[in-house]
C-alpha cells in the first residue's frame, strides 16, 4: 500500500510541475508590487515637478504686481500678495498654510540683494515648525527686488527619498523665485 501512495504522489508531483496552468498569476504576483512602486514613484515625481513649474509661474505673476508698483498703489499686504500666488496654486495644494512668501528690496543693486536673500531652504518652517520671519518690503520705482515663495510636500510613496531635500529627505521644499527691478510707475502707496 506505501509503494502505491509513493508511486501516486510521485506522478502528482510530475504532473503539478509540468503543468503551466496558474503560472502566469503567480509571475504576476511576483512582478506586481515592484512595477506598481515603480508606476506610483514615477506619478509623484511628475506631480512635485509640476507643482513646483506651478509655484515658480505663480511667483512670476504675482511679482509682475510688484515690478509694475499695483501692489505698492494697491497697499498690498503679505496677505494679499500670498493670495495672488495661491489664485494659482491652490488647486495643487494648500497654499494659505502652507506656503511662505518673501519679499524684500533692501539694496541697491542686485549683487547685493542676490548676496542679502537667504537660501530657499531655510525660508519656511523649520524642523521645530518654527515659523520663517516674515519679510515683505516691496520697494518702490526702479529698486531691485526679489520674490521668494516656497512649500513644503511631502512624500506620500516610498523610495522618494532621492528627491527630497528637508526634514531628513522625507519631503522636498519647493521654491518659486523671481528677481527684478521695479518699473518706473508713479507711486501713490506703499505696500
Amino acid at each position: 500500500m506505501l509503494k502505491f501512495v509513493m508511486a501516486k504522489l510521485r506522478r502528482t508531483r510530475k504532473k503539478f510541475s509540468q503543468s503551466e496552468t496558474g503560472a502566469t498569476a503567480v509571475e504576476f504576483a511576483l512582478v506586481a508590487g515592484p512595477f506598481f512602486l515603480v508606476l506610483g514613484v514615477i506619478i509623484e515625481t511628475g506631480f512635485v515637478l509640476f507643482a513646483e513649474y506651478t509655484l515658480q509661474s505663480a511667483v512670476q505673476d504675482s511679482g509682475r504686481l510688484i515690478r509694475t508698483g499695483q501692489a505698492q498703489n494697491s497697499g498690498y499686504s503679505v496677505a494679499t500678495f500670498k493670495a495672488a500666488i495661491c489664485n494659482t496654486v491652490s488647486v495643487l495644494f494648500d497654499c494659505n498654510s502652507k506656503v511662505t512668501v518673501y519679499v524684500n528690496h533692501s539694496a541697491q543693486t542686485f549683487t547685493q540683494l542676490n548676496a542679502m536673500v537667504p537660501s530657499f531652504l531655510t525660508i519656511g518652517p523649520t524642523i521645530t515648525n518654527a515659523p520663517f520671519p516674515v519679510t515683505y518690503s516691496c520697494g518702490g520705482p526702479l529698486q531691485p527686488v526679489a520674490v521668494v515663495a516656497t512649500y513644503d510636500w511631502y512624500f506620500s510613496m516610498i523610495g522618494m527619498n532621492y528627491l527630497g531635500n528637508i526634514m531628513g529627505n522625507s519631503a522636498r521644499r519647493l521654491v518659486g523665485f523671481a528677481i527684478f527691478l521695479n518699473e518706473p510707475y508713479n507711486p501713490t502707496g506703499t505696500c
